[in-house]
């Protein structure tokens, strides 16, 4: 395409001049030939500034070193380097509102700085993105979906990248940080074929018993746990944390991890007594290890909560919820997406006690939260846009629980697929609702 357009190339390059004399034009021009391997919009400044840490230097060999002095980024320094690029129509900038520039890119310009490389050094290129990437998603922890959503398009665009290079069993922590990402925004199937990948090539480098190795182990069990696929998701857990117990002990954090991953998938699948066994296990343990406030002891103390409301086992799960949310109140904060996890469990607790008011109060907290937080689309936001539904439905608000239960069935499909359970389950409650209000064809197509 760009082959085409000539005159553009020429343009283009007699720009690339002009950035400096002599090792500054060089160093510039590969400045924006980095920027050329992330999506093209909304490059942001964060994606290089936060991997220089106070007094640290980046730790891989990159363009952007420019930019920092003593192991600190230096702002003014990038500001004027952008600015320069802008004047000569290399691409566009704007500030947000903390000061921290944005940048965009043409994408036929990205394409040409990308394509007049040599396949040399393009990997170097790519390799240097994957790393900045790789600590950015990093850093950015529970922010904004917004944030998360610029993330997920550089994440895309890299690995498109990715696939045209053979990169061997390199970048295996950064294949395991894109996996977790992918596992965040509920992309499941991405998520999977991340692990897969890193699975292959620790195994390769390490063997099947490493700790490493395990984790990676740990990380797919529980994401098949999500996927609905209860048989795989065993296989795996039972092989990590026995794994686990031979290589750090009963009592290791790693192994009561994986021992309260075990009690969801018991409860998923009904088997309440063995889900009781490992939460308590990781309870006790965690409780020993970290005390009874931390935030890993307060997510099993969250799980037996669910339990308990399946066991009818009320004041019990009450307690525990109650205990959870204020626990993670106090050490994340009332936004953080685990905080609203539990508002919302406390609120399907709620509706099995008829508590309606309390239960929606608590629904409409978590869906908020999380609409902020993780977005619109996301598996978590929908789990909390059925759980209103099915509030709604009981109510005899029904119009407000058909359209709770259709957001959350669309968004279920796109990400789950239509055969998953949570998908499945949506189906049915539509149905419910539709033979409740006397619409039987409705309720049959349902």
């Amino acid at each position: 395409m760009i082959n085409q357009y000539p005159e553009l190339s020429n343009t283009w390059e007699m720009s690339l001049q002009l950035l400096g004399v002599g090792e500054q034009a060089a160093e510039l021009e590969r400045v924006i030939t980095l920027f050329a391997f992330f999506n093209p919009l909304n490059i942001g400044e964060r994606l290089f500034s936060n991997d220089a840490g106070v007094g640290n230097p980046t730790t891989f060999p990159t363009p952007m070193s420019i930019f920092e002095e003593d192991g600190h980024w230096n702002h003014l320094k990038f500001e004027d380097a952008i600015v320069k690029m802008q004047e000569l129509s290399l691409l566009q900038f704007s500030h947000k509102n903390d000061g921290e520039i944005t940048i965009s890119l043409h994408s036929m310009l990205s394409e040409w700085l990308r394509m007049r490389l040599d396949k040399g050094s393009q990997l170097t290129f790519l390799t240097t993105a994957i790393s900045h990437l790789e600590l950015h998603l990093r850093s950015i922890g529970n922010c904004d979906h917004k944030t998360r959503q610029e993330g997920e398009a550089h994440l895309d665009t890299i690995w498109r990248g990715v696939e045209s290079f053979d990169l061997g069993d390199h970048f295996l922590d950064a294949l395991m940080t894109f996996g977790g990402f992918y596992y965040e925004q509920g992309r499941y199937k991405d998520a999977e074929m991340m692990y897969n990948r890193a699975l292959a090539g620790k195994e390769k480098l390490w063997g099947p018993d490493h700790t490493s190795t395990l984790d990676t182990v740990n990380n797919l069990g529980l994401l098949y746990v999500n996927q609905g696929r209860h048989e795989d998701a065993e296989m795996m857990l039972k092989r990590a944390l026995a794994g686990y117990e031979k290589a750090w002990g009963s009592d290791h954090t790693s192994t009561l991890d994986t021992a309260n991953n075990l009690g969801v998938l018991y409860v998923n699948q009904g088997r309440h007594e063995d889900a009781e066994m490992m939460y308590k296990r990781a309870l006790a343990g965690k409780e020993k290890l970290w005390g009874p406030d931390h935030t890993s002891t307060l997510d099993t103390v969250n799980n037996l909560g669910l339990l308990y409301v399946n066991q009818g086992r009320h004041e019990d799960a009450e307690m525990m919820f109650k205990r959870a949310l204020a626990g993670k109140e106090e050490a994340l904060g009332p936004d953080h997406t685990s905080t609203l996890d539990t508002a919302n469990n406390l609120g399907v607790f709620y509706c099995s006690q008829d508590r309606h008011e309390d239960a929606e109060m608590m629904y409409k907290r978590a869906l908020a939260g999380k609409e902020k937080a993780l977005g619109p689309d996301h598996t978590s936001t929908l789990d909390t846009a059925n759980n209103m539904g099915v509030l709604y439905s009981n109510l005899g608000r029904h119009k407000d629980a058909e359209m709770m239960y259709k957001r959350a069935l669309a968004g279920y499909e796109k990400a789950l697929g239509p055969e998953h359970p949570s998908t499945l389950n949506i189906v049915n409650n539509l149905g419910l609702l539709y033979a409740d209000q006397g619409r039987l064809e409705d309720a049959e197509v349902e």
